[in-house]
């Protein structure tokens, strides 16, 4: 039961008394500091990691077509833009090739908007499809792009990067016979945002002083918009309980617990810092545990492995089979836990086997709340870390 009111605790202050946590913002800030409280009442080292990164403010988005509202919203982290200029619906790579768009509003839908574009200078993940239409715009110069999201009801923006310089806002799928019916008219177009120069941090702490390390990691940042209890107010309310467990184990390694800072950020400046880092070069590291997403409820928890071995499976794998509601499944390719896995790391990810349904509807959105969580769940997910931890890291 205090494990469990430990659990409901974090993941209140985090989501209701803090809220939204994007990376740079005063709530952000709050979230690390009550982080690196919590972690020094457990007793570990801790000490704060620091980078540069934005703190990224939406006032909103108008966009009037032919004279007729629609809905729009601002891209995560746009700059901010009021034009009006005729705009050209663009449906292909091949007929954005060909497109004459300087000084038009650019509206992309299609083959363009079918799934989010990675960031121009994301590290761990950008296919070339993406570089390349992202070079395009940037080439032909529009005043502004407009994404007409694939979902039917909902703007889901398809460019969210800081470090590109074209205003950018989304419209719903529903809207797009607008756009295509108004092609060569004149759209107004008001994206209200402002980026401002910040600073962030990761918080690190350490138990033990072996001669490697056993590494814990979850993200505490959050989309703008959403005070993520699922993503993942939860994976670091269950580090924060885990911490105080640590004291009363003879570890033969030293055991890490890491909130990154970034990974709901268009650059992973966290992740980036953490690795460059000397105490990440220098570590040791043995294996680590990425929890993101865990204690959906009426959900599974979902452990996958990736540069690990067969022995280190069979014996995790064995660890969850004595827990009801522990699955294993196929290697999923975000999130932190590639940091660790593309350096050969033995790494497990652990989040809510059911989570990825509801990735285009609820997560980074306001309905990431704390009605997702079931408690319970999370406290098994504490218990078999815990179990892990004994295996890897004791004697």
């Amino acid at each position: 039961m205090e494990m469990k009111e430990a659990v409901k605790r974090h993941i209140h202050y985090l989501c209701q008394e803090i809220g939204p946590r994007p990376t740079g913002s005063d709530n952000n800030r709050h979230a690390v500091e009550y982080c690196l409280k919590e972690l020094k009442e457990a007793g570990l080292r801790v000490h704060l990691q620091e980078f540069d990164c934005m703190d990224w403010k939406n006032n909103g988005a108008v966009l009037t077509v032919d004279g007729h509202p629609v809905q729009v919203v601002a891209a995560d982290y746009s700059l901010p833009c009021r034009c009006e200029a005729e705009i050209v619906p663009i449906g292909t790579v091949s007929a954005l090739r060909e497109s004459d768009l300087k000084g038009k509003i650019a509206v992309l839908f299609g083959e363009l908007c079918k799934e989010p574009l990675m960031p121009k200078n994301f590290f761990f993940y950008n296919p070339e499809e993406h570089k390349e239409i992202i070079t395009l715009l940037e080439k032909k110069g529009p005043l502004a792009v407009i994404t007409v999201s694939n979902t039917p009801k909902l703007p889901v923006p398809v460019i969210e990067d800081g470090d590109f310089d074209i205003p950018c806002a989304a419209a719903a799928g529903n809207d797009l016979p607008v756009f295509l019916g108004a092609a060569g008219s004149k759209a107004y177009l008001h994206v209200k945002a402002e980026r401002k120069a910040a600073k962030s941090a990761n918080v690190i702490a350490a138990f033990g002083n072996g001669p490697s390390t056993l590494s814990f990691s979850a993200h505490l940042d959050t989309k703008p918009a959403s005070s993520g209890a699922l993503d993942n107010a939860s994976g670091v309310a269950v580090l924060l309980a885990l911490a105080p467990l640590l004291k009363n184990k003879k570890l033969s390694h030293k055991v890490e617990i890491v909130f990154f800072n970034g990974e709901d950020y268009y650059s992973a400046p966290g992740e980036m810092a953490y690795l460059s880092s000397d105490l990440f070069r220098s570590g040791n590291y043995t294996h680590a545990f990425n929890i993101d997403g865990v204690g959906l409820i009426g959900s599974n928890t979902s452990l996958s492995f990736y540069a690990s071995s067969p022995e280190l499976e069979r014996l995790i794998g064995d660890r969850a089979g004595k827990i009801p509601g522990f699955v294993v499944t196929e290697p999923w390719p975000q999130g932190d836990h590639m940091l660790f896995a593309s350096t050969g790391i033995p790494t497990v990810a652990v989040t809510s086997a059911s989570i990825f349904g509801l990735a285009d509807s609820i997560l980074h959105t306001p309905d990431d709340n704390l009605s997702l969580l079931d408690p319970d769940n999370l406290v098994r997910v504490i218990r078999f870390l815990e179990s892990c931890l004994e295996d890897l890291a004791i004697g």
